[in-house]
């Protein structure tokens, strides 16, 4: 009886591992904290001023808005100074174009010239401008402070009485200069707290009549508690339209000669106003920059423009720019914590580009000016804070692991780290000795591996390959090296069955759910016998994570167990029948010693003793063929057919057998033992002979050549056999004519036969049909040249 391995073995007790503290969420948390505070005081205290407006200015640059078609510009240009002369010009002029506007219908006409004083010598020319405003009525005079003594102390400057009296309007030119000295904004309403005055382009909109909001847009100022003082409300950023010139203009001279078509002024706002580098007003606007100033006139324009179209544009609030800068800072938080790092690093850029872009629309979209610098420095110190931040506790971790490692005696000695130069230097010598460890521990595990004699496989904790050694590769001959990693080991083992059973040796629930080493005997499809087993890996904390799976092939163990029971069986019955029969004979005898001992006794008594003796020359000759070493030498196989043939000849004589020769042209050579080859063909003849049917039959003995090297026929006259007669014809002591009497043996020559040929590197094939006779051939390769 053989004992089956039971699944008695424990599963290993692991020693608790200590686990490093969980500090990651802490540490997200801190960074979090400090770089969301950062951002949300930038962007509330508008620390970064300055760089906020160098970034959207640029992006302002990127569009062009629309421009309304009721706004010209009456341009003191270059041509209009060379034709009527210098700066400044005799009122009369004035008052000869505005009379030129006036006949084509204009909605309103803002004059944006300083006309603070009266003229002195020309003061008719004053009552002829007074007039021309008087036949007009919708003209618009500016207002503007001034620091008349010097002082530093603005004092406003109002049109003169005259012209002041003849006005549709008074409204102020103030513009808000920034601290590099560009223009983006206006007070849309200015005053001393008693009278308050429109900006100059919203004046022109009341007096040429166009339905303004009743609340007008801009940010509120508070008011002032100290009376007399100025005061501003209505703060609004400027949407310009474009860079300089982007306006319709006419010059002023075409004007005055009556040269411009009257449809060109009718039922427009006309600005009047000087454009020339050098006469009058001109700032620097986010669309020009300091390369290109723009003049106050267009300016207003531009002011006047954004009202006509309600094109508003604010800056946005503490809150609303604080929402906006911490967003993305907290998205991008959470993509260095949650996101692999290259995915973090895309994500971060996509972050900084929909800032820029997102800059970029808002005040076209939402009339809004965002503040982006906070969110765009929070967003570009988030990566590589937490990745310097997870480096340097990673780089420590391992740090102390290697130390570790260094300090253990159980595996092979580590070189000892480098104790000098820097930090760095350090870190990657330790670094570069751990990586170094790992690799030489890797081969050893590879060439350990390798060394087993069983196939053995290792597996994750799901079932999947992950190494094989090289004997693994040569039991599953019909998987290629590349194709076993990975591959399930279910798939691999569906063919193995536990021994007696159907039952495949590995189920996928008891992989997924043991935790104790297993094991069972199983055959595969090729007929081996097998010990297959499987243990489990564990990690510090006890779980499975991986698989080794041994195949043992134990059919050689089976195999000599049941020779052992065939020996039993042998020396049990085959070998005590005769010897039984002759000692039964011989106490016959000796029951009546007055008697001769009969002839025919002493023939049964030859009969018994030579079936002993035929019976333990076979047996000893298949047991040399089994286990015996070969010693092969280069043969013809010619030869070997002729001495066969030689040996069984006087036995083919007595039954009167005729054996028949076939003999190629060449020298059959190949490698084989000269002593076994032999006796297996004598032996093949021999059963030819002795079942070849009747007398006067023949034998057929041929050695052919064919592809695969040379061919060894033997063809008898018999009776043929059975298909099941052939299953079971080289199974050891069978007998398929039991009743022949006459045919000695004990079924051990075909054994014999088969085994001689397999250990030859070939295969004895038979072919026979009932009343056909039979056919023995094997074929045996060329000799290696």
């Amino acid at each position: 009886m053989n004992a089956r391995p039971t699944d008695t073995t424990e599963a290993p007790q692991s020693a608790p591992r200590t686990r490093r503290p969980r500090t990651r969420w802490f540490e997200w948390g801190l960074l979090s904290a400090a770089l969301l505070a950062g951002v949300l005081a930038l962007a509330s205290l508008r620390a970064l001023e300055r760089v906020d407006l160098a970034l959207i200015d640029p992006l302002t640059r990127l569009r062009l808005g629309p421009v309304s078609a009721e706004i010209v510009i009456v341009a003191i240009d270059d041509k209009s100074l060379a034709a009527i002369g210098r700066w400044p010009w005799r009122r009369a002029f004035h008052a000869a174009v505005l009379d030129r506007i006036t006949a084509a219908g204009p909605r309103a006409v803002g004059l944006d010239l300083i006309l603070v004083e009266p003229g002195g010598d020309d003061a008719p020319d004053d009552a002829l401008l007074g007039q021309a405003l008087a036949r007009n009525g919708k003209v618009v005079l500016p207002l503007m402070l001034l620091d008349g003594q010097g002082t530093g102390r603005l004092v406003r400057s109002d049109p003169a009485p005259a012209l002041a009296s003849a006005a549709a309007a008074i409204g102020h030119i103030h513009l808000e200069i920034d601290n590099d000295g560009i223009v983006r904004s206006t007070f849309l309403r200015e005053g001393d707290g008693r009278t308050w005055w429109d900006h100059f382009a919203l004046a022109m909109l009341r007096v040429g009549g166009f339905a303004l909001p009743d609340a007008l847009p801009g940010e509120r100022a508070p008011a002032s508690a100290s009376a007399g003082a100025w005061q501003r409300d209505h703060w609004v950023q400027i949407p310009f339209a474009g860079p300089p010139g982007r306006f319709e203009r006419i010059p002023y001279v075409d004007v005055l000669k009556g040269q411009v078509p009257p449809e060109r002024l009718a039922g427009k706002y006309v600005l009047v106003g000087a454009t020339a580098a050098g006469l009058g007003d001109a700032y620097a606007t986010p669309r020009s920059g300091q390369a290109e100033l723009m003049s106050g006139v267009e300016i207003a324009a531009n002011v006047m423009n954004a009202l006509l179209l309600d094109q508003r544009l604010q800056r946005a609030t503490t809150a609303q720019n604080a929402m906006f800068n911490m967003l993305p800072v907290a998205l991008a938080l959470l993509a260095v914590l949650l996101l692999t790092p290259t995915a973090a690093l895309l994500a971060s850029a996509a972050l900084l580009a929909t800032i820029v872009v997102a800059t970029a629309l808002a005040p076209s979209v939402a009339g809004l000016q965002f503040a982006p610098t906070a969110g765009l420095l929070g967003v570009l110190l988030a990566y590589p804070l937490w990745v310097w931040r997870r480096l340097r506790t990673a780089m420590g971790y391992l740090i102390e692991e290697f130390q570790r490692m260094e300090a253990r005696h159980d595996l092979p000695t580590m070189l000892p780290a480098a104790r000098s130069g820097d930090l760095l230097d350090r870190h990657i010598d330790a670094l570069q000795n751990a990586s170094e460890q790992l690799r030489n521990l890797h081969r050893f595990v590879s060439e350990t591996l390798n060394s087993l004699p069983d196939a053995t496989l290792i597996a994750n904790a799901a079932g999947q390959v992950l190494a094989a050694n090289q004997a693994a590769y040569r039991y599953f001959l019909k998987h290629p090296m590349r194709q076993l990693r990975g591959h399930p080991l279910i798939d691999l083992l569906h063919e193995v069955h536990r021994s007696g059973t159907t039952q495949p040796v590995l189920d996928a629930e008891r992989l997924h759910h043991e935790n104790r080493p297993w094991g069972t005997e199983a055959s595969d499809a090729r007929g081996n016998d097998l010990l297959v087993r499987f243990v489990p890996g564990f990690n510090t904390d006890g779980q499975t994570t991986s698989w080794i799976v041994s195949l043992v092939d134990i059919t050689p163990i089976r195999e000599a167990e049941r020779q052992r029971d065939v020996a039993l069986r042998f020396i049990s019955h085959d070998m005590r029948s005769p010897q039984s029969s002759i000692l039964a004979l011989l106490e016959v005898q000796r029951l009546r010693p007055e008697q001769p001992m009969q002839p025919d006794t002493l023939a049964r008594i030859e009969r018994h003793a030579r079936r002993t003796l035929d019976l333990a020359e076979e047996f000893v000759q298949l047991a040399r063929a089994e286990s015996s070493t070969y010693r092969m030498e280069t043969v013809d196989l010619t030869d070997l057919l002729d001495e066969a043939v030689d040996e069984v000849w006087p036995q083919a004589q007595a039954l009167q057998v005729t054996i028949e020769v076939q003999r190629p042209d060449e020298p059959a050579l190949c490698e084989a033992d000269r002593g076994l080859l032999t006796r297996a063909m004598a032996n093949l003849i021999g059963n030819a002979v002795k079942y070849g049917g009747h007398e006067s039959a023949t034998v057929q003995c041929a050695v052919q050549r064919v592809d695969e090297g040379w061919r060894v026929c033997i063809t008898d006259q018999g009776p043929g056999m059975t298909p099941e007669q052939q299953q079971r014809l080289f199974q050891q002591f069978a007998r398929l004519d039991p009743e022949r009497r006459a045919a000695r043996g004990v079924g051990l020559g075909l054994a014999f036969v088969r085994t001689v040929v397999e250990r030859h590197g070939g295969r004895i094939v038979v072919s026979s049909q009932p009343g056909q006779g039979t056919t023995f051939h094997f074929t045996l390769g060329l000799q290696d040249r």
